[in-house]
């Protein structure tokens, strides 16, 4: 809500956007593609008072996902920011977001496509926010992990993923290597997964 003048191209815009559009925080003046336009091939989770807010709003625009998440097009935007989630985030910054090891868990979408578009954009940056840890059947588990476990699909590969951001913190991973990205990951982690974690990156990277 603090910033100003932000832009949206997306595969689907969650609850909380339709609000920012009218209160102008997302207003797309700086967009290369789609100028003044909030771009998305559909909505998810939004809320009657939202639906209101984009009805008949012509700030909103809908396409095709072959539109949206079309490489081709994506890589002509300029300062382009990929901002995606995941369910589990190994050292060495590889993020799996559609499996729970080898059983799918959502589609894969377009996080691979928006990932690599950061790293062909000029400026560009792809940035994993992930909760530091999730509740599975009353147990708490970490989702920064050593090794993503056996099957999981990797979805944005490490080369793409710039910074990943938890409630803990931002590891910047850019240009770092193994061994430091591994260090700063295990800083973002919750506390109660961090000793662990430095044993397994000991392990692993030989920190």
């Amino acid at each position: 809500g603090n910033k100003n003048d932000l832009g949206i191209h997306t595969e689907v815009i969650p609850g909380g956007i339709a609000r920012l559009v009218k209160e102008g925080v997302i207003n797309g003046k700086y967009k290369t593609l789609n100028p003044g336009k909030t771009v998305a091939s559909a909505f998810i989770g939004i809320l009657p008072d939202e639906l209101d807010i984009v009805d008949g709003n012509p700030n909103f625009e809908l396409y095709d996902f072959t539109y949206t998440d079309d490489l081709r097009i994506l890589v002509n935007q300029k300062n382009y920011v990929a901002v995606n989630n995941a369910l589990a985030v190994d050292l060495g910054g590889q993020a799996c977001s559609e499996s729970i090891g080898p059983y799918m868990y959502t589609g894969t979408g377009g996080q691979t496509i928006f990932t690599v578009t950061a790293a062909y954009c000029n400026p560009g940056r792809s940035v994993i926010v992930t909760p530091a840890t999730a509740l599975v059947k009353g147990r708490r588990l970490s989702r920064i992990v050593p090794m993503l476990e056996p099957g999981s699909v990797v979805t944005a590969l490490r080369a793409f993923v710039d910074s990943v951001v938890t409630e803990y913190g931002i590891a910047e991973l850019r240009g770092k290597t193994l061994k430091q990205r591994a260090a700063a990951l295990v800083e973002v982690a919750h506390p109660d997964f961090r000793e662990e974690l430095k044993k397994e990156s000991k392990r692993i990277y030989h920190l």
